[in-house]
């Protein structure tokens, strides 16, 4: 399926080292990764709403965050494939990493908000993991 999908979408797809290529192949995996987290997120919701499962619904957000993770990456390969200007000589490349950044900082906020919610719950942290005080 992914070299079918890279056959259609990509062209030119065997020059690995072309900027335009690279970029193409960030956007190809990007739209597969947004579209395939939305669909997941559709399902995994509808089926843990008509089990009553608060971890299929869970999971399904999980699949939404990934979603976002994916929309983030898009926009940096997008701003990375910007020609070099006045202003960045060398172009925007470095743009992929800020972005990357950017989803890692939203994998730990999520990690922290998950927490403070357990602690609110009452959940038993000390059983389950380390103590974080």
């Amino acid at each position: 399926m992914t070299e079918f999908l890279v056959k259609q979408f990509v062209k030119n797809y065997q020059n690995t080292e072309d900027t335009q290529v690279r970029t193409s192949y960030g956007i190809l995996s990007s739209c597969v990764g947004i579209v395939c987290n939305v669909l997941l997120f559709a399902a995994k919701l509808a089926i843990g709403m008509l089990m009553n499962s608060l971890a299929i619904m869970a999971d399904a957000f999980n699949n939404l965050s990934d979603a976002a993770s994916s929309i983030i990456s898009f926009v940096g390969v997008k701003m990375a494939g910007k020609p070099a200007d006045k202003e960045h000589p060398f172009g925007h490349g470095r743009i992929e990493y800020i972005a990357a950044l950017i989803v890692a900082f939203l994998v730990i906020e999520v990690g922290i908000t998950i927490r403070r919610l357990l602690r609110l719950t009452g959940f038993p942290s000390e059983s389950f993991c380390c103590r974080w005080e």
